[in-house]
């Protein structure tokens, strides 16, 4: 269950540029729709307009629904009300306060664990003529990593790739690998200032690295149990 607008934001984003059809349910009825636009400022949802004007006017009259979706084998499921019909960009539509939490049903692949203070884990990455930017890792997996990037100064448009990064487990190991940038969170939705979470993918990991990864894990993992 998320409750962080950032979270909930990004993740309502995403439904919107698969353009994932959603289900919406209110007194008894159904209606399928999608999710059109995420308008941070207003703190508003927009949703695609119903080609049924009866069902248009009995979602306006019921003023709140159950929104259930699949996204890409995720399951997701929030409530909306304050409904209106208003218009986007000339065309009709259903406006909506965001709603205060999101229901994300998903499997994680891969153990994740948090880096503590008593290690130092950081990620170079190359900007722009090679110019190479450390940041501090926030938690690591198998599978990728999460950096915590301040000034908000990566591309961190999901899709981008970075290469020849490096990457360092402290005083255990390090390697060169590549990224590919899977998302972009505010650590905080109402302070900008205070940055970001941007979770990434490792691409193509060799073994004998990701070998050093998973034994770090294991540390870090002990460790944490030793202190709870």
């Amino acid at each position: 269950m998320l409750y962080g607008r950032g979270e909930i934001m990004q993740k309502l984003r995403q439904l919107s540029k698969k353009n994932s059809l959603i289900t919406l349910h209110f007194n008894d009825q159904t209606m399928l729709s999608t999710v059109v636009d995420v308008l941070a400022d207003k703190n508003l949802l927009v949703l695609d307009y119903g080609g049924d004007e009866k069902l248009n006017e009995k979602l306006l009259k019921h003023d709140r629904a159950v929104i259930k979706t699949d996204y890409d084998g995720i399951t997701a499921q929030f409530s909306i009300n304050g409904i209106r019909k208003a218009r986007l960009q000339g065309k009709p539509s259903f406006a909506c306060p965001l709603p205060e939490s999101v229901l994300w049903v998903q499997r994680r692949e891969f153990y994740r664990v948090r880096i503590p203070l008593s290690e130092v884990v950081t990620c170079e990455l190359i900007h722009g003529d090679n110019n190479r930017t450390e940041y501090p890792v926030l938690d690591i997996s198998t599978g990728g990593i999460a950096l915590f990037d301040q000034n908000d100064e990566l591309e961190l448009e999901p899709g981008n790739v970075f290469h020849n990064c490096k990457l360092t487990l402290g005083e255990h190991d390090a390697a060169f690998i590549n990224l590919e940038i899977r998302n972009h969170i505010p650590i905080n939705a109402y302070e900008a200032s205070e940055g970001t979470r941007c979770g990434c993918a490792f691409l193509n990991l060799s073994g004998d690295f990701e070998v050093s990864v998973q034994k770090f894990i294991n540390i870090v993992d002990q460790q944490q149990k030793r202190t709870e």
